[in-house]
Formats: C-alpha cells, structure tokens, sequence
C-alpha cells in the first residue's frame, strides 16, 4: 500500500514538470512568434523632396526597428511638383505583410539657371529682341519665364543697365545684370545691296547682289552650309536681317562667331566653338564642321568661318532672306565642297577657313 502511495506521489510530481516545462516552452515560443511577427518603424515627418532627385522609399522612413522594406530601394516619383502617394509593403520576419500608402510632397525650391551675354550692343532705330539673346533652364523641366527689368530708349543712344530676370512656374527666380549699349556708329553701316537665298534642302546660302536695273540678279556668293536637323528644322520664309554679334552664346552651352540674326533666334554663324575664342577662336566643334553640307544644326545656318564673317562684314540691316526648299540649285550654281576635318589633326579645334593670323591652318 506504501509502495502504491509513493508511485503515485511520483507521478504527480512528473506530471506537475511536464506541465511546467510545457508552459515554459509554450511562452518562449509564443514570445518568439510575436517578436518574429513585429512590424515597427518610424516615418519622416512630412517627407519633402526636390523636383527631379533620387529619392527611394526607403527615405520615407526615419528608423525601422523590427520588420522589413519591401522593394525599399524602388525611385519615388520626383519628375513632377506636387503630392505624391506611394504604396508601401512592410514585411515581418514571419512573412506577414502590412500594406498602406505614404503621402510626400515633391516641391522646387532651385532657381532657374540663367545664361547668356554680360552686354548688347544696338543701333539706334533697329528692331531688337534681347530676350533672344538668353536661354534659362529649370530643374523642374517646366516652362521658365524670360524678362526684362530696367528702363531703356532704342530711340536714343547711350548705355543702359537693366536686368534680365528668369522666373519658372514655383515663382524661384535667377537675375543678370546686363549693359545695354545703343549707338548711332552703325544704322546703315554697309553700302552694297543684298539679297540671300538659302536653300534648306540643298544647304547652299546664295547671296544676289544687284545688276544695273536693280534686280538681285547677279550671283556674289555661294557658301556650302547646315541647315537644321531634322527635329529642328529652319524655318522656311522670309525674313529680314537685323542685329549682329562677333560671339554669341548658343542652345547647348557652345559659342557661335561671326553670328547675324535672321530672324528671332534663327542666325547665320559659324560652326559652334566648345568655349567663347579668348582670345583665339581655337575650340571648334569638328565633328559638327565636317557635317556642313547636311542638315545638323539646332534651327540656325551654320557656316565656315570665313563665310559667316563675310555676311558679318558687309551684308547690311535690312537685307532680306528667304529660306526655301528644293532638289535642285539655279543655273549656274554649283554646291561648293565642304572641307573635312581629320579627328586626329592637332588643328582640328581651329576653323580651316578662319583669316585669324594665328591660324595654325594658313
């Protein structure tokens, strides 16, 4: 009877052990599963970002304690202003998920970049556009609004200061302070009468100077050029020539010589230079001179160096210019050779045409 008692008493005690061990076991693993199962993080505070920067979704977040980002290396949208939602995925250990959107705002804060020339020259009495003469671009991507600022009269020569202010959509704006100068030296500065012909299809500028009953009949010049490329074609028209620039700062950050205007921010000028010639006009654009003869440019009229400074120097205001296409040249018109470039010359950054003295090429 004894020995019945004490078994019994024994498994009593196996049994209160087992239990024991069991509920110790129980909440280790139930502990285990809820921290395995923990989602915490902390979100910035109202995420804001530049237009236009990487940004992740990750940077939404400003601590993550327990639980993963899914795909938390993915761009956020900052192509454009404004609120923006981005659907997040957070993941515990255990592989639970917890989905939820994300508000964050995309803002521009960066002024425009305003680029273009320090001071313009004017005749009194001519018809300008100095806005032409600048280019601004955003970080946005959106439009940039070009004005001026500053009181200045065509009408009588002498020098002006004015501002030229670039302000995009976010209301950021750049300023330029610009020396305005409006002389009388150069109204009609050149005697001989012309009339030009560009024929775009064949990028070939014919210049007509007057017979004796005053028809632009007589063929002076004939110059090999490069019209605008196919997505950026010149302009076919007429127009009239106006002012005129020794260096011009052009779209791309390149420099044109001997540059005169068209019309609006259509020129005739040289094949662009890398950089402004300072005083050497030694940093051409080679690879672009050996397409003269086909269509390459952004819009204006390229031309050798030699043959837009000849229209610089005795082609007046005024003279007329009509852009037009067609297969075939006048009579008595041939397209004259463009010269080629060889990329491993050591003047290739010079103009082979360029009267400079110090011209490597004469």
């Amino acid at each position: 009877m004894k020995f019945a008692k004490s078994k019994t008493k024994k498994s009593k005690i196996i049994l209160f052990l087992v239990f024991w061990v069991a509920l110790i076991i129980g909440c280790a693993v139930a502990i285990t599963m809820s921290l395995l199962s923990r989602i915490d993080y902390i979100l910035v505070d109202n995420p804001t970002y530049e237009v236009n920067t990487e940004n992740t979704i990750a940077s939404l977040f400003s601590q993550v304690n327990h639980g993963v980002i899914e795909n938390g290396d993915i761009p956020l949208d900052t192509t454009s202003v404004g609120e923006k939602i981005q659907k997040v995925t957070f993941i515990s250990q255990l592989g639970t998920k917890q989905v939820f959107d994300v508000v964050y705002n995309v803002v521009d804060t960066t002024a425009p970049i305003l680029t273009g020339d320090d001071e313009l020259v004017f005749d009194v009495d001519t018809e300008i556009d100095i806005l032409n003469h600048y280019q601004a671009e955003d970080n946005s991507g959106r439009k940039v609004e070009l004005s001026i600022s500053g009181e200045y009269n065509i009408t009588e020569a002498g020098d002006y200061t004015i501002q030229i202010i670039a302000k995009d959509e976010s209301g950021n704006e750049s300023k330029k302070e610009v020396l305005l100068k409006i002389t009388r030296s150069s109204s009609q500065p050149y005697p001989t009468s012309y009339y030009i012909k560009v024929n775009r299809q064949q990028n070939v500028v014919i210049v007509y100077s007057q017979d004796r009953n005053g028809d632009y009949s007589n063929i002076a010049k004939v110059f090999v050029s490069s019209t605008g490329a196919p997505d950026s074609e010149t302009p076919l028209g007429t127009y009239t020539i106006s002012d005129r620039y020794e260096a011009l700062y052009l779209v791309g950050d390149v420099w044109g010589h001997y540059a005169v205007r068209i019309s609006g921010p259509y020129f005739f000028h040289s094949v662009p230079y890398f950089s402004k010639g300072d005083p050497y006009w030694n940093d051409l654009e080679y690879l672009e001179y050996n397409k003269l003869g086909n269509g390459a440019s952004a819009g204006c009229v390229r031309l050798a160096a030699a043959d837009a400074k000849w229209i610089y120097d005795n082609v007046s205001y005024g003279t007329t210019v009509e852009i037009y296409d067609s297969d075939t040249l006048p009579s008595g018109v041939v397209k004259p050779p463009a010269i080629k470039i060889d990329e491993n010359n050591p003047n290739r950054g010079w103009d082979p045409t360029d009267p400079d003295p110090d011209n490597p090429w004469n």
